[in-house]
């Protein structure tokens, strides 16, 4: 069984031994927040999106009188994304758990044992890493087709493709026990997922 190696603890501190949390615990918890955001953004795509793609090419397109109408819902349906948003960064940065995390009792801390707080849990591990793997997959898309001469299409393209890469690579390393199943994004914001001790 892997366990996290602490260091030791102030005097009249409880020591307390965790095991990594498994690759299986980890891409449930990442599925269930897949599922939790679809559902979130339904009464959004109804009253918002799905107005907009069906008059999207019409010269006087009704979808703004069709929003006005599903105001309650517009209104409910926003509500309800920020309601989401907030209660997941709340929940990473008080405990470093989201939803799927905490149905599969496990938890981000830092390497060191501490709790990353918001900063390590929600801006490092989750916003700026996404933003670093978009922008490095655009910069890398242009450059190679620059030197193959492609379209802007063809950039988008290959940027997606290597964006998705690297979304495999993290997938592969929590397959790495030596590593304590940590991903890119552990590395970036020092962190590393482990299971909740038993009660």
């Amino acid at each position: 069984m892997d366990t996290l190696n602490s260091h030791p603890a102030p005097a009249g501190e409880e020591i307390v031994e965790v095991d990594i949390a498994t690759a299986g615990s980890r891409i449930a918890a990442y599925l269930l927040n897949v599922v939790f955001t679809v559902l979130v953004f339904v009464p959004f795509f109804y009253s918002i999106v799905l107005p907009l793609m069906e008059h999207w090419d019409e010269q006087n397109p009704e979808f703004l009188d069709q929003i006005a109408w599903n105001g309650p819902l517009v209104a409910g349906s926003l509500l309800l994304l920020l309601v989401y948003a907030a209660a997941q960064m709340w929940l990473m940065a008080r405990d470093g758990q989201s939803f799927g995390k905490r149905i599969m009792k496990i938890r981000v801390l830092k390497s060191n044992g501490e709790n990353p707080g918001f900063w390590g849990t929600v801006m490092l591990r989750e916003i700026l890493f996404n933003v670093i793997v978009s922008i490095a997959s655009m910069i890398a898309g242009y450059l190679i087709t620059l030197v193959v001469q492609g379209s802007p299409e063809t950039a988008e393209l290959i940027g997606n493709a290597l964006s998705q890469l690297l979304w495999v690579v993290c997938l592969v390393m929590l397959f790495n026990k030596t590593k304590n199943r940590r991903t890119l994004q552990d590395m970036l914001a020092d962190t590393v997922v482990v299971k909740l001790p038993e009660r």
